[in-house]
């Protein structure tokens, strides 16, 4: 029995790789690299869901650092939101296409913090893709960086997660000088136990985001942070008035999911005014928040909230 499941998941296995090998090279072809490449990313996590894709290029004496971002999915976050997620990085032979140029290039898939795993199958079929790239990613590199790439994450018009920070970062010297309050909304899904698939689709997160701009005030900034992970960054809003919004965002963006075996999660971390803390650190601390909330909403199979606090009273 073990040996015909092993077999079934072999040809099924071959029979995606030989699909997206067969889609990847379409879009190589495509007239405009710019479009071709963040379309494949997307292709490619659509395969893996939950996770994010890049296509990254950098010098082949650099083992850290000094990377370039060709191409990426979600957009605009390229390796920002790694940092304590699973990352697998597929080299792409370049061969003798670098115009004499030392270069190493990569397709690196990432998922979240707090995320699941890669599984054995997902990795091996990963792997195998490597070699289709090729055609693709020297297209990319040849074109280069030279159009301007759009502020907005196409997706759901959303801020991609450096350009969220960035905003946030504008607004913090202002609220420290009125001494007002903030608080950052980190924004998860969960599956429960036993559910298949993803923990959300790209349609949850569109209208997950359509739903946070009707729920929030013009004023307040949403981001999309990882490729299941958005966020809310609020003014004047303590973590009293935060937790009562908090209760009604997971309430409204759960209903999306009734019958669907997931849930959301919602972390939250206020910013007393001159506390010093920037908004990466104010995020990683909703984001804390957000996987206490998660593990309660997979516990329980119901929508949770969780304020961070500091272990330091």
């Amino acid at each position: 029995m073990e040996a015909s499941d092993g077999a079934r998941d072999g040809r099924e296995n071959s029979e995606r790789l030989d699909r997206m090998a067969r889609m990847i090279e379409s879009l190589a072809g495509l007239p405009d690299p710019s479009t071709a490449g963040p379309a494949a990313c997307a292709l490619l996590a659509a395969e893996f869901p939950d996770s994010g894709m890049c296509f990254v290029v950098r010098p082949a004496a650099v083992q850290h650092g000094g990377e370039t971002i060709l191409a990426d999915y979600p957009y605009g976050i390229g390796l920002t939101d790694c940092n304590g997620g699973e990352i697998l990085t597929i080299p792409v032979d370049l061969e003798n296409a670098t115009a004499g140029r030392s270069l190493a290039a990569s397709l690196v898939a990432w998922r979240s913090r707090g995320d699941r795993r890669f599984t054995a199958s997902e990795t091996d079929l990963l792997t195998a893709i490597g070699p289709h790239l090729r055609r693709l990613v020297i297209r990319l590199l040849a074109a280069g960086a030279s159009k301007k790439r759009n502020a907005l994450d196409p997706e759901t018009g959303l801020w991609p997660l450096p350009s969220f920070l960035a905003q946030a970062d504008r607004r913090f010297d202002r609220l420290d000088i009125e001494e007002r309050v903030g608080t950052m909304f980190a924004i998860g899904w969960v599956r429960s136990s036993g559910t298949q698939g993803s923990e959300a689709s790209s349609a949850v997160i569109r209208e997950s985001a359509e739903t946070l701009r009707d729920m929030l005030r013009p004023s307040d900034l949403i981001g999309r942070i990882g490729p299941t992970r958005l966020a809310a960054w609020c003014d004047g809003v303590d973590h009293l008035v935060a937790a009562e919004r908090g209760d009604r965002i997971v309430a409204r963006l759960d209903a999306m999911l009734a019958g669907t075996g997931r849930h959301v999660a919602i972390g939250i971390a206020s910013r007393w005014s001159r506390s010093g803390d920037d908004p990466a650190a104010v995020l990683a601390n909703a984001r804390s928040g957000l996987e206490q909330a998660r593990l309660t909403a997979a516990t329980t199979g119901r929508p949770a909230v969780r304020i961070w606090q500091s272990e330091i009273s």
